[in-house]
């Protein structure tokens, strides 16, 4: 099952929204909304992390680039040093050209990953800071759901097909910890 969630600034917007959800059909108990009051235990985050394809296709299409100049140069340069053959020039380029995919296929998986953390640490900021989520469990009418949602003001909208437990540290005043002196 499908699940969209949605973040709203103020409660009434995520209410009103919700009112419409059911008022369009979708089932009140697949409706759910959370603040930073809701229990942790029921707190959720869209999951899992995606690697964002953009980030390593940008990154191998450079990273190749990059090393076929290295690799152009390196043949280039083997013929007037030692005089290499046509095969040897075609191996240099086709050995450089491997480094630099492998290269730009690892920094884009890095920094796909970055960016789908970073995605999901700025939702979890949000609720920690007063933003309430809207939680909609129902696969069916997806577009209609989203289109909802962003006409009562949804600041962030997203719709996964798997939903985790939103990671909460406790505070230092839940421990009760007093000063040492």
């Amino acid at each position: 099952m499908k699940t969209t969630l949605a973040l709203f600034e103020q409660r009434s917007q995520a209410e009103a929204a919700a009112v419409t959800l059911v008022q369009n059909g979708v089932a009140e108990h697949r409706v759910t909304l959370m603040d930073r009051n809701t229990s942790a235990a029921k707190l959720v985050e869209p999951g899992p992390r995606a690697i964002t394809m953009k980030a390593v296709n940008g990154f191998t299409v450079m990273m190749v680039l990059i090393f076929a100049l290295f690799g152009v140069a390196a043949a280039i340069a083997s013929q007037f040093i030692y005089a290499a053959d046509q095969g040897t020039m075609t191996l240099t380029m086709v050995v450089f050209l491997l480094i630099g995919a492998f290269c730009g296929l690892f920094m884009g998986w890095v920094k796909g990953r970055s960016d789908a953390d970073n995605a999901i640490q700025e939702f979890r900021e949000a609720v920690q800071h007063g933003d309430t989520l809207l939680m909609v469990a129902d696969d069916r009418q997806i577009a209609a759901v989203q289109r909802i949602l962003r006409s009562h003001s949804a600041h962030w909208l997203t719709t996964t097909a798997q939903i985790n437990r939103m990671p909460v540290a406790p505070s230092l005043h839940a421990l009760e910890l007093t000063p040492a002196h």
